[in-house]
């Protein structure tokens, strides 16, 4: 074997070619998609110095997930630390356990448009295995226990040999074709026997404990820039305010109810609803507190509880969201009409949720 001498012309016009491919291929992943769906995508946010993943709002995690504030110590690789930034997160996988992080993105995925997912892992180097695939589900719900992953849902990376390359950052990305109204991902790995998955890294350690860790970093869901709705949706203005005071009484507006029950009706309410949870997203220390009001149609004992319910109901909204804001909610029938329930336009006022900040953090 001998190896060919390259002249430093040479050197320079393959290096200026590799350059162009890959300016090229960022520039045109930069054309064709816009905004990252995903909050606190690289951790940086947190509200606390928790070592748990909850504590990087609004992220939440099946397992005890571990959080990073500052290089883990465990961490003996030249790349310890951060891909970018100064936190991030880790994942374990075990025969008999597997650990996922999940948080609701900034908005719905809209039917027959192609989305982008990227994210960076990088195995422990103590790690006795290495895993086969690791990717993000697209849900239209939170993780549960004992959820299926249809295959449809899945983008990931998988190798045969493990995912383990020189225990540098190793990116994990592929495009989504989103069937519509996907709001969550989740992060982990998706094959059914975990220990299948496993690919040891020492044959011949055969009694040693099957463990694969990555550290998981700069989380990215990229929006197409010129969305395809097959559906148009009727845009409502925003009704929030910028800026919030403590005591400050702000009602949910566009919220509706079916007569006479706390179920929220489909379309408006829930735009309006996913307004407040990407406000409450930005405020994650301020407390708030729900409150239902009716009008003073019929039985005040029967529009007492369907106040309190209707008021619970957009609690619950708020928790399956991910919102992680101190909250509490209560009903007050009809006892606080904003204005005199003496025409139907005036009961329609009164009929309403509002939630008030109990208290401020910055």
């Amino acid at each position: 074997m001998y190896f060919k001498k390259l002249s430093i012309k040479t050197i320079f016009q393959k290096a200026t070619l590799l350059f162009s491919v890959l300016l090229f291929s960022v520039n045109a992943s930069a054309q064709k998609y816009g905004k990252n769906l995903v909050p606190n995508p690289s951790f940086e946010i947190h509200k606390g110095r928790s070592p748990i993943l909850k504590n990087a709002v609004p992220w939440l995690n099946q397992g005890t997930v571990d959080y990073y504030l500052k290089p883990d110590r465990k961490d003996t690789s030249v790349f310890k630390g951060a891909h970018t930034g100064q936190c991030y997160a880790g994942l374990r996988f075990q025969a008999n356990y597997k650990e996922y992080m999940y948080v609701p993105l900034l908005e719905s995925l809209i039917k027959g448009n192609t989305y982008y997912f990227e994210m960076y892992v990088r195995l422990l180097e103590k790690s006795t295995v290495s895993v086969k695939q690791l990717g993000v589900y697209f849900s239209d719900s939170p993780f549960r226990v004992g959820m299926e992953f249809d295959q449809e849902g899945i983008v990931d990376s998988t190798y045969k040999k493990g995912i383990s390359g020189t225990h540098g950052w190793i990116p994990i990305t592929g495009e989504y074709l989103a069937v519509g109204g996907e709001k969550y991902i989740i992060i982990g790995n998706f094959r059914t026997v975990m220990k299948d998955d496993f690919v040891r890294k020492n044959k011949w350690e055969i009694f040693e404990m099957r463990e694969a860790y990555y550290y998981v970093d700069d989380i990215s869901v990229l929006k197409p820039k010129e969305l395809i709705s097959t559906k148009p949706e009727k845009k409502i203005a925003p009704t929030l305010p910028d800026k919030f005071l403590a005591g400050q009484v702000i009602q949910i507006k566009n919220v509706q109810f079916e007569n006479g029950s706390a179920i929220i009706t489909k379309g408006l309410s829930f735009r309006a609803l996913d307004e407040l949870v990407n406000t409450l997203n930005k405020y994650p220390f301020m407390e708030i507190k729900i409150n239902g009001h009716t009008d003073n149609q019929g039985k005040e004992a029967t529009n007492f509880k369907l106040s309190k319910e209707r008021a619970k109901a957009v609690y619950t909204y708020l928790l399956t969201q991910g919102v992680i804001n101190p909250m509490k909610y209560e009903g007050f029938g009809s006892s606080k009409p904003l204005v005199p329930n003496d025409t139907d336009d005036n009961k329609a006022k009164n009929r309403r949720v509002e939630f008030v900040i109990v208290k401020l953090q910055q």
